[in-house]
């Protein structure tokens, strides 16, 4: 194709020289005809190799400058309005030419990283592995267990209000109660999870409030179900003290049925704060309110208390939580004896250690009549995963 192109040159400028220098017969005239192929060559690849090498020369001087004027900083990740283009270095780059590349924006990164709701017990789990803060004190959520973490120790308690018939301080112990629980959910796939949990009434002894009992007295088993619906909900059945072991159990045989939704700010993956819906359906602890339905004499009663046996009821339960990042939250629950309020925090991502501490707005008793300040409990939980 390039010599057929290269003729037809010839001929048109061969007519033109002709008319140029009126020469009537050049075709045997070797040197002219020399002499017009080094003109083609040169007016066909000479310009392009000038071009070629005017741009890569200027393609090469702006990304110089670029790469001197770049501001390298720390960026942090969590701050959710940042709109500015993140760069990273390209390692042994042999040109030298492109050291930076750019990549996702950091709305785009953000969204990734947490795009997906899991749960570690009463936790909540972004992408299957940063453990965030607690979104309910008792009711289980109803997210499905995250995928990194299987082992989980948990205490709960809360505090008395009355000491030998005398109201207590308000930050005092007053002879309150914990319960230890620890949790092994051992089996667990894309949609779904299994595992078992394992109850102690009595997490101490001594001459401290609450030691009156034997280190391991009250101990029962139980399990719990999990199943993924989508990136943001789930659903739950279990039990906590299901099966007791020694009789001295009054923890609660805390069998439950819960759906919990999570709705990002805005509809917006990823960005927060986070509300986290849990509504459901429970016994035993769950179920001592004045609202209970399908009460039986099932399992041997409620496990409430170790010398009445009280027969087993359901009752409605939920639990509403605002995440406002990946270590704060607030928490409202309705557990049926109580209505909570409270926060809860997780000090390091790293490690899966989380506190949460609530108050007793209203009980059961006074039929959910708002406490006023001398008649408020608290109640807390600290629980650590491995």
């Amino acid at each position: 194709m390039r010599s057929l192109d290269l003729s037809k040159i010839e001929l048109v400028l061969k007519k033109e020289i002709k008319k140029l220098f009126k020469i009537q017969n050049f075709k045997n005239t070797f040197f002219l005809r020399k002499k017009l192929k080094i003109t083609l060559l040169i007016c066909l690849f000479l310009p392009g190799f000038f071009q070629k090498k005017i741009f890569s020369d200027k393609l090469t001087n702006k990304y110089q400058v670029e790469r001197k004027n770049i501001q390298w900083k720390k960026i942090d990740l969590e701050d959710k309005d940042k709109k500015e283009i993140i760069w990273q270095r390209i390692e042994n780059n042999k040109d030298n030419i492109f050291p930076i590349k750019k990549v996702k924006s950091y709305k785009d990164s953000y969204k990734k990283k947490f795009e997906s709701i899991s749960s570690f017990n009463r936790s909540i789990v972004f992408n299957d592995s940063i453990v965030g803060p607690d979104v309910s004190w008792l009711v289980p959520p109803g997210f499905k267990w995250n995928k990194k973490y299987k082992f989980d120790a948990s205490i709960r308690g809360h505090s008395g209000r009355f000491t030998r018939g005398r109201k207590g301080s308000f930050w005092g112990w007053n002879k309150g109660d914990a319960v230890g629980q620890f949790y092994y959910q051992f089996l667990n796939n894309e949609k779904s999870s299994f595992g078992l949990n394992y109850g102690i009434r009595s997490v101490y002894s001594g001459s401290a409030p609450g030691g009156a009992t034997d280190v391991g007295e009250g101990q029962s088993l139980g399990f719990r179900i999990d199943h993924k619906l989508s990136p943001t909900e789930g659903f739950s059945f279990g039990a906590e003290q299901l099966l007791h072991f020694d009789g001295l159990t009054d923890t609660g045989r805390d069998i439950y049925l819960t759906l919990s939704k999570g709705i990002w700010s805005n509809n917006k993956t990823g960005q927060f704060p986070l509300d986290i819906y849990t509504f459901g359906v429970a016994t035993g602890r769950m179920a001592e309110g004045n609202l209970k339905f399908l009460c039986s004499d099932l399992l041997g009663g409620s496990g409430t208390e170790i010398k009445h046996k009280r027969r087993l009821c359901w009752a409605p339960v939920f639990s509403i939580s605002r995440v406002y990042n990946q270590k704060f939250s607030t928490i409202f629950e309705y557990n049926s004896k109580w209505f909570l309020l409270g926060t809860s925090i997780i000090p390091f991502n790293s490690v899966p250690l989380r506190g949460t501490f609530a108050v007793q707005l209203s009980d059961h008793i006074d039929n959910y009549k708002l406490n006023n300040f001398d008649e408020m409990k608290w109640v807390f939980r600290l629980s650590l995963g491995f």
